[in-house]
């Protein structure tokens, strides 16, 4: 098989040419053998279709089932650009990966990186092989990256996206953790008091169920029925709770219902555009055309209304019309986004626009989950507190109607 390689000679001296050789770690010993000090090394065009045919014929390795996290992803990344930043050829840099890494799943799919490039598959063809792990959008702009020579600069953008879609998801987790901590353990205490402390108090009340008040009836009712029942209430709610996780068409119901929910909705809406806008930007200025940079960025805004609508705005665009008249005829994106959209296509800094917009986007996000933070805290503790307090109540009542029967006695 013949590759064409690019090495450098000495510090100012560039040489180029080819070489028969068996795969590309053979060219890469050989070269080092001479003293050189590879920059590229690639299967001459046609041969490198060959290649990558036979290998995409064979099956990728079975690794176990799942995928990675964002955080996964980002180190692997972080790793790898460290390695190339230095100067490390790409193959050997995947080597020291592998001996580096602790993780079995992560050292078979570098191991496997590893083979088929030797093979003569490109990187960006090995990591198509494993979309769980690594998504569309990241193995275009490695697959851009290797095209124009610039595999680390890829990486390095790559780095700084992924870092900010990890920020931006962890400050909406964290602006919700709190809140979600607090109701459940006060719905875990109003389940306790209800089944297993007002059972007990409720005896002191047994001679005067004909003159109990109405809150102190219901409350009882209630307490009697889950004492009865509360083995097949915790079932009924993990039922429930798996069926919310279930997918239904690709995502869970519990997924879909976060677009409908009144305070959520909007958060998380700006935080698809926030990341849709920075996934086509980064996608853009590493040199993906517009259509192709659509089919990577569009599943990044999760509902699947507004997915499909950007379907149709590929299509528009294939026609020959503006990116940002295709986008005015859908309500995907506000009228702010839109027009800014078309700032940057008049002015040819589409990609820089869309980088502005998705900072401006996250700003947003930020105050807005500062203003809900404060505003959702005590309203969940109010309404606790008010439950709670209707509880107390309600075993109060009884003590005051008796107390008053014997005052007027």
């Amino acid at each position: 098989m013949e590759f064409k390689y690019k090495a450098k000679k000495n510090l100012n001296e560039v040489v180029e040419g080819k070489i028969e050789m068996g795969n590309i770690e053979s060219v890469l010993e050989d070269l080092q053998r001479k003293g050189l000090v590879p920059i590229s090394i690639e299967p001459v065009k046609g041969q490198h279709a060959q290649a990558v045919s036979n290998n995409q014929g064979q099956d990728a390795i079975n690794l176990p089932t799942g995928k990675w996290g964002t955080k996964q992803l980002i180190l692997f990344t972080q790793k790898l650009y460290n390695l190339i930043n230095s100067r490390v050829e790409l193959l050997s840099a995947l080597r020291l990966l592998e001996k580096d890494c602790k993780n079995r799943t992560e050292k078979l799919l570098i191991g496997d990186i590893i083979r088929n490039i030797k093979d003569g598959l490109s990187f960006s063809g090995c990591l198509s092989r494993y979309k769980q792990y690594f998504p569309p959008l990241y193995i275009n702009i490695i697959h851009t990256g290797e095209t124009t020579g610039k595999l680390k600069d890829s990486l390095s953008q790559l780095l700084d996206y992924l870092r900010r879609f990890d920020d931006l998801k962890n400050k909406v987790k964290q602006a919700l953790a709190y809140p979600i901590f607090m109701t459940i353990v006060g719905i875990g205490t109003i389940f306790v008091m209800l089944t297993f402390v007002l059972p007990r108090l409720a005896g002191m009340f047994d001679d005067f169920q004909a003159q109990l008040p109405l809150p102190t009836l219901v409350l009882l009712n209630i307490s009697n029925f889950l004492k009865a029942n509360w083995l097949y209430v915790i079932v009924f709610l993990v039922v429930l709770i798996l069926f919310l996780k279930r997918k239904i068409g690709g995502e869970t119901f519990l997924g879909r219902l976060k677009y409908y929910i009144p305070i959520a909705k909007n958060i998380i809406y700006k935080q698809s555009v926030a990341n849709f806008s920075r996934s086509l930007s980064i996608l853009l200025k590493s040199g993906v055309n517009l259509l192709s940079a659509l089919s990577d960025a569009g599943p990044i805004m999760g509902n699947p209304i507004h997915v499909a609508q950007l379907e149709l705005v590929r299509k528009d665009i294939s026609e020959g019309m503006p990116f940002s008249d295709s986008l005015s005829k859908f309500k995907i994106f506000p009228d702010f986004f839109i027009s800014m959209v078309r700032v940057g296509e008049e002015g040819g800094r589409l990609d820089s626009v869309l980088s502005d917009i998705s900072e401006s986007y996250e700003k947003e996000i930020e105050s807005d989950l500062k203003t809900v933070s404060s505003l959702i805290e005590p309203a969940i503790i109010l309404s606790l507190g008010l439950v709670i307090g209707f509880m107390v109540i309600a075993m109060l009542l009884p003590i005051f109607d008796m107390n008053s029967l014997v005052a007027q006695g």
